[in-house]
């Protein structure tokens, strides 16, 4: 009678999709190792194609999602509260915790050079190296890390949060969302949820271990600047061995005293961070850049949604848009994992307003910022950012620009690796708890699942490392599994949306919201003062 609780609790892990995956992707790695050029040209014309033959797809789903976020956000099922219970976490934490989960290291290394990019060879038929170029080249990255990729995780988070709150769903996994919305018994999943999951948990391995990738070239940049290390293969390895305790650790005790704390520390250091650079460096450039870029933003947000180029066809729609839709389609179940987790007792409203707009705007102040200081420094000759990205250390770049700063080869250095560990510790954090839900059918996952996945978010990109391998390929092959994401996220919107008009019918919803103003109707009360209620008696 004893080992029936084990064996139940060992029976709600699929120990299958963890070895299959696993053993896929070990595949993949020593694919990559004894055939590297082979294994990475194959991939990119596969990835190529693949981006240029469903790219208007791709940007028709991405704008739909953005239609229905707007929808959540002032629509009339905004009101209907995910779960009974009161909000778990601040509204800080809340932000902090999703928009560095989201952001990751990419957001560090890109906000000081993605707009080069755009300037030299710009989207919207615009003449490259032109004043619109650069005018828009801000725009452009505030558009591609902002409000309409944003609303996929909207989407997507919304519609497990439902799932397991409203429809009292027993996991948190995609497929168990999707499965019931087809209507199939989630404890009996077809083939198709077994799919999912398969593409959801390759994916997000794949994808995190390349962030992290991209993790280690700055943080080597940075020791290397205030220590003179070389980035040697053990000193990378070195790097991931050091965020990858610094996870484990937040991983181990938990949401809200490990993740939620780490958040709100870089949170903290990434506002130092850019009023830092924003008062040091050319304040009234910065303001004057960012609020122009933003209103380009605005005017052109349809424009740079459903931009295809069809008659220049430059490549920039398929480099850049598409490719951000598919980077974000291959976060979508991780991130819809981790906002329905920590949006318990948040409305759908709120839910749908922080990770739109106020992520939003919380990643434009990061690029903002870093990235007009980034432009002034080029434009004024100070540094030559163009030049450095061209020979191919875009690191060397973003310490470069620093030094154009007081205490920048010394104070902000060092903030910046405190700022890797911290932007990419959340993120893999979720991603090792987007991993253990995705293979947990009911319950909560144990303790243990999430250490061993930590652990082997660290071990892939350790193992490319010391093999001498390059992480396009990783990176590439789980951006693939991102189009299946297509018919994933298009179904889940028209399920979501059943689901809402079905509840509503059933009043469902009416119940939902009366609990929510009886509720609130209470603590109007436990507010007034005694003596107010004794001489209203």
């Amino acid at each position: 009678m004893s080992n029936q609780p084990k064996k139940s609790r060992s029976t709600d892990i699929e120990v299958g999709l963890i070895v299959t995956s696993v053993v896929v992707l070990i595949a993949f790695i020593i694919l990559m190792i004894v055939n590297p050029d082979g294994t990475l040209n194959a991939i990119t014309a596969f990835f190529n194609l693949m981006i240029s033959g469903l790219g208007p797809f791709f940007e028709v789903i991405a704008f739909a999602a953005f239609l229905v976020g707007l929808y959540f956000c002032f629509g009339k099922y905004g009101k209907v509260r995910l779960g009974d219970c009161k909000p778990e976490y601040s509204n800080f934490s809340y932000f902090a915790m999703m928009l560095l989960a989201s952001l990751a290291s990419a957001a560090l290394y890109w906000s000081f050079v993605e707009w080069a990019s755009y300037y030299q060879a710009p989207g919207l038929g615009m003449e490259a190296m032109s004043v619109d170029a650069i005018e828009t080249s801000l725009s452009y990255q505030f558009f591609h890390w902002g409000i309409v990729n944003q609303a996929m995780y909207t989407v997507m988070g919304v519609a497990i949060a439902y799932g397991v709150y409203i429809r009292k769903l027993p996991s948190f996994q995609t497929s168990a969302v999707c499965c019931a919305m087809l209507g199939e018994k989630v404890k009996h999943k077809t083939a198709i949820g077994k799919i999912i999951d398969f593409l959801v948990f390759f994916g997000i391995l794949g994808a995190l271990s390349s962030s992290l990738g991209l993790a280690v070239p700055l943080a080597t940049g940075g020791l290397a600047q205030l220590f003179r290390i070389p980035p040697t293969p053990l000193v990378k390895v070195g790097v991931v061995v050091f965020i990858a305790i610094v996870y484990s650790i937040t991983s181990f005790l938990g949401p809200r005293k490990g993740m939620q704390a780490i958040s709100n520390a870089a949170s903290v250091v990434c506002v130092f961070f850019l009023l830092y650079v924003l008062f040091m460096g050319p304040t009234s450039f910065i303001l004057k850049n960012i609020v122009n870029s933003l209103g380009r933003m605005i005017e052109f947000l349809p424009r740079m949604a459903l931009f295809t180029d069809p008659i220049s066809n430059t490549g920039f729609v398929e480099s850049w848009t598409i490719y951000f839709i598919a980077f974000y389609l291959n976060y979508v179940a991780m991130m819809g994992i981790f906002i329905a987790k920590v949006s318990k007792g948040r409305t759908i409203r709120e839910v749908a307003v922080y990770t739109m707009f106020i992520m939003t705007a919380g990643g434009i102040c990061i690029f903002g910022i870093n990235g007009s200081f980034s432009i002034f420094v080029h434009l004024n000759g100070i540094v030559d950012v163009i030049g450095l990205i061209k020979s191919g250390v875009g690191d060397v770049a973003i310490y470069s620009i620093m030094k154009a700063l007081p205490l920048g080869s010394t104070l902000l250095p060092f903030l910046m690796l405190v700022l890797i560990v911290g932007f990419v510790a959340p993120s893999m954090d979720s991603a090792s708890l987007a991993l253990a839900e995705t293979v947990t059918k009911r319950g909560t996952p144990p303790l243990a699942l999430r250490l061993f996945f930590c652990v082997l978010l660290a071990v892939i990109p350790m193992s490319i490392i010391l093999a001498g391998a390059e992480f396009t390929a990783i990176k590439n092959i789980a951006i693939i599994i991102s189009a299946p994401f297509l018919v994933i996220l298009t179904g889940t919107m028209v399920g979501l949306l059943k689901w809402l008009r079905h509840d509503e019918a059933t009043g469902l919803h009416a119940e939902n919201i009366a609990l929510q103003e009886e509720e609130r109707r209470r603590e109007a009360l436990a507010r007034e003062p005694a003596g107010s209620a004794a001489q209203d008696g």
